[in-house]
């Protein structure tokens, strides 16, 4: 394999290919976010049912990661890739004609089962095909910088509906169809796409593959690990574990703050779930990830996650403060001087939105670029065992995610906006320790 950056034209090809896959996560998980207070309209629901709605492709991911996982190091990572993508079309399908509370939650479920594929096979796909010196700005633009771009797709759908005037009944129906696009366009690719530089050259050396990989970038080196499997899974048990459990502590907070975020925190500060979603995306999210694209493979993975979360922290107490002790920023209230989750005007809502902002700018230049990314568990552990690895990451997250948005509705309604917001820093102030005191960097290393 050549040197430098002459994976270029096929590292764009695979970004292409695999963030389509991120693109849709991102724009069906802002999507129910988006029409939410449409779809309640149409299908009454419990609290507790909200919760479990909003968090169905959570628990599918979880489900299918582990089966896509263990395959991928079995039978390859093309095997089974397409398939990803054509379940995403059928959740995102079905969901959109569902008539009755059971059967949305079962089609979110079924687009679930996609994207947990998707977040065990496209990363390592992304991951194996890229040389050392670019891995980490492949890995951001194919997944924390397009999904952010299908977040704001969706808010661009929902505003065109609702400006033409369509029925609020159809317009959740269009929102979610709408994302089937992205998602089926890349089937072909992805079912045409060549097997991964790493499993030919560590695991499975199939001549017909590495021809085929051999057009793509040149001269391909075979060196076959020969250690065992579960040899292998053992000694890198540690690796997992840390990995698995960033990544569970990062979406207890992300997925919430971007599934209720346009719902609950765009009330609190005064903005429509639309607008809500371009300011995060457009002035945080997307100039976030550009300064971490300039950086990851400049001074590491390391240094951004610790200074990412320590900015998440600093501005996500400020923001809790702010509402539950607002007197501290000079505005005073009668009662119990508490702000409610609906009250923020005037400068208390410029302040909110200022914290939440520098919040969602500081988790996207390390933590959401990094650890979103789903880049740990393919840069720590060996190719032999890297899909079981990322299989457990990704179950662990999508679980550990699923019954935090599920709870959320009920924590909100019992302790306010302000003491989640607390727990949520503290959340980021241990996961910056444990990555300053645990993670190894991995800038520039090849993959074992």
């Amino acid at each position: 394999m050549k040197g430098g950056w002459s994976f270029r034209s096929f590292e764009i090809k695979n970004v292409l290919t695999a963030g389509m896959g991120m693109f849709t996560d991102g724009y069906e998980l802002y999507a129910i976010s988006l029409v939410f207070y449409l779809l309640e309209s149409s299908i009454h629901m419990s609290k507790i049912q909200e919760g479990v709605l909003v968090a169905g492709s959570y628990y599918g991911a979880a489900i299918s990661a582990i089966i896509m996982g263990f395959l991928s190091d079995r039978l390859g990572r093309r095997f089974m890739y397409g398939l990803d993508v054509f379940l995403m079309t059928l959740g995102i399908i079905g969901q959109s004609i569902s008539q009755n509370y059971t059967q949305i939650l079962l089609f979110r479920l079924i687009l679930g089962m996609g994207i947990g594929a998707d977040y065990v096979l496209s990363p390592i796909i992304a991951a194996e095909n890229s040389s050392p010196k670019n891995r980490g700005k492949v890995m951001i633009v194919t997944f924390a910088v397009l999904w952010g771009l299908g977040a704001v797709a969706a808010a661009f759908v929902e505003q065109i509906l609702l400006i033409a005037n369509v029925s609020p009944s159809l317009v959740w129906r269009l929102v979610f169809l709408a994302g089937s696009i992205p998602a089926f366009s890349v089937f072909y690719l992805r079912r045409k796409i060549p097997e991964t530089y790493k499993f030919l050259t560590k695991i499975k050396p199939i001549k017909k593959e590495l021809e085929r990989l051999e057009k793509e970038v040149g001269n391909v080196v075979v060196e076959v690990d020969r250690t065992p499997f579960k040899k292998r899974l053992l000694t890198s048990s540690g690796f997992i574990i840390v990995a698995s459990l960033l990544w569970l502590l990062y979406d207890m907070y992300s997925s919430t703050f971007a599934i209720y975020g346009p719902i609950t925190i765009a009330a609190n500060l005064g903005l429509t779930p639309i607008a809500f979603t371009y300011a995060a995306q457009l002035f945080a999210g997307l100039p976030g990830q550009f300064i971490s694209i300039s950086l990851v493979d400049r001074i590491g993975r390391k240094p951004l996650i610790v200074i990412g979360y320590a900015g998440v922290f600093i501005w996500l107490l400020m923001y809790s403060l702010l509402l539950m002790r607002p007197s501290l920023f000079g505005i005073n209230l009668s009662g119990t001087g508490q702000i409610s989750s609906v009250t923020l005007t005037g400068i208390g809502a410029i302040l909110g939105f200022s914290f939440y902002l520098l919040n969602y700018l500081f988790a996207a230049i390390g933590p959401a670029s990094i650890i979103g990314s789903a880049m740990l568990a393919p840069e720590l552990v060996p190719t032999k065992i890297r899909g079981t690895g990322q299989a457990i990451s990704v179950a662990t997250d999508r679980l550990s995610a699923a019954l935090s948005i599920t709870a959320f509705p009920l924590l909100l309604s019992n302790y306010g906006l302000g003491a989640l917001l607390a727990v949520y820093a503290i959340i980021a102030l241990s996961s910056s320790l444990i990555t300053l005191i645990v993670i190894p960097e991995t800038k520039g290393v090849s993959l074992s």
